[in-house]
């Protein structure tokens, strides 16, 4: 259950290389001729790292996917089904499922109900050497800045993701004053990953960009996810394709493994689950978003921001019940996010005009976790790619736009015609990588170059200005090499 919805909800991511370890060696390092801006990386969703009383030192998990938690209702959902009393069994995993997760529940305001939050890192990343312990996804990508750079240049965003993003922008607006002020630099260089998109248009909305020199999103949510405006909305589904493919794509490493998920699906065995699946969704669906996502999840502002602007009102009416009124200050919250969302094209085109420099990278051919009606989108495994790429139009996973498809720019369309970014708002700025998982910029790899070269280049940062970096290129599943389509 945690898995899954970690899944779900994640909403996870990037960089790796080694150069001189400026704090390992303890080499002197002399600031005045110092060229490289500082860095301040906000992160993406840490979904499972949530603490109650984050500042004290009994912290605890606020997920309580433990076993005393969780036995007296796998027991009683046992017992139950040995009894043959299958929605019994039912009730008890959704009344587990709450006590599971209700410490993440916010109050009628988009604040957190509990004393829970996440631990924070505020001082430069050389005050914390446990990053240099670290390979994959956002650690590993510290690590790789840290390693790459005066580790005093380099911040880390560790913020607390249900909260409004234009609340967390005045975390993010205090890293980067203290950047600015212990490097004694006039601007930083922001990279964003997975959740840390929105919550950095948060802060470019509130606090605008003279003090950004450049911006990388990064498998990012800066145009939302289409998730999001599923779970919001209800359109909870399962189908045997999109069980199959994640399913597949988890083993595929494994011949084995793989072989036995192929055998299984052709088998129809896939089929057989959509007959739990479908029976679970008919009969219960309503119970647990009024007994669990409800209370939950739908007073966390962030994810309002993140759901598409077309179904909004939807969203509205699904979750909230025409509850308006006692809800009116919660929506004052979720408005204001729809307004920055609804007016993040203009101010990023304005970011670029005014000398800004900014990258989208975003990746494909990864399908995406079967549990709501858009699971058959193209994808890195957890975020859509028509968003994290800015809105280009995709071809659902493992189909083609067809032989027949004709882009507005011929330019633009990937060469094995899955993405056109004729249609994204930054086609120029966009880089897409095939095969890669989401922030797939693990330490030491050929990707983990790319990242530096992008946050490093004194350069133009549109593809194809380096040729070892055109616009559409390819990683292997292990995210270690990165190349061209030819």
């Amino acid at each position: 259950m945690k898995k899954i919805l970690c899944i779900i909800l994640s909403l996870l991511m990037i960089l790796p290389m080694s150069v001189t370890a400026f704090a390992e060696t303890g080499e002197a390092y002399d600031e005045s001729e110092c060229s490289q801006l500082p860095i301040v990386f906000v992160r993406g969703m840490d979904f499972p790292n949530l603490k109650i009383n984050p500042d004290s030192d009994d912290s605890e998990n606020a997920i309580k996917f433990d076993f005393k938690t969780v036995a007296p209702f796998a027991s009683k959902a046992v017992l139950n089904l040995i009894k043959g009393d299958k929605d019994s069994a039912l009730e008890n995993v959704i009344d587990c499922s709450y006590e599971i997760f209700k410490y993440n529940s916010m109050d009628e305001n988009g604040d957190p109900l509990y004393n829970t939050g996440m631990v924070k890192y505020p001082e430069s990343a050389e005050n914390y050497p446990f990053f240099y312990n670290e390979y994959d996804f956002e650690n590993g990508l510290t690590h790789t800045l840290i390693e790459s750079m005066p580790a005093k240049h380099v911040y880390y965003i560790h913020y607390d993701w249900r909260l409004d993003p234009l609340t967390v922008a005045d975390e993010i607006n205090d890293t980067v004053n203290r950047a600015i002020e212990a490097t004694g630099h006039e601007k930083v260089k922001i990279i964003c990953s997975s959740m840390g998109g929105i919550m950095t248009m948060g802060y470019l909305t509130k606090y605008g960009y003279d003090k950004v020199e450049r911006c990388l999103f990064m498998s990012s949510t800066f145009c939302g996810t289409q998730i999001a405006s599923d779970m919001f909305t209800g359109k909870i589904k399962f189908t045997p394709e999109t069980l199959y493919n994640f399913c597949y794509n988890a083993v595929s490493d494994s011949f084995i493994l793989s072989r036995i998920v192929k055998s299984l699906y052709k088998s129809g065995l896939f089929n057989s689950l959509m007959k739990v699946t479908d029976y679970i969704v008919d009969n219960y669906k309503d119970e647990v978003y009024e007994r669990v996502f409800i209370p939950v999840f739908s007073h966390m502002p962030v994810f309002w921001g993140l759901i598409q602007p077309e179904d909004y009102e939807d969203a509205v009416d699904y979750i909230l019940g025409g509850r308006t009124d006692e809800n009116a200050e919660f929506l004052k919250r979720t408005d204001a996010l729809r307004d920055m969302m609804k007016n993040r094209n203009e101010l990023l085109d304005k970011m670029i005009s005014d000398g800004v420099k900014i990258a989208v990278v975003s990746h494909y051919n990864q399908p995406l976790a079967p549990v709501y009606e858009s699971a058959d989108f193209n994808g890195d495994t957890v975020l859509e790619t028509r968003q994290t790429s800015g809105y280009a139009t995709a071809a659902k996973y493992g189909e083609t736009l067809g032989d027949d498809y004709v882009p507005e720019n011929e330019k633009y369309l990937s060469p094995d015609r899955v993405i056109d970014l004729s249609t994204a708002i930054l086609p120029e700025y966009t880089y897409i990588i095939k095969n890669a998982p989401h922030v797939a910029c693990s330490y030491g790899t050929e990707y983990s170059e790319f990242a530096m070269y992008l946050l490093t280049t004194d350069g133009d940062l549109k593809p194809g200005t380096n040729e070892r970096y055109p616009q559409f290129m390819l990683s292997d599943k292990n995210k270690e090499t990165l190349k061209s389509f030819d």
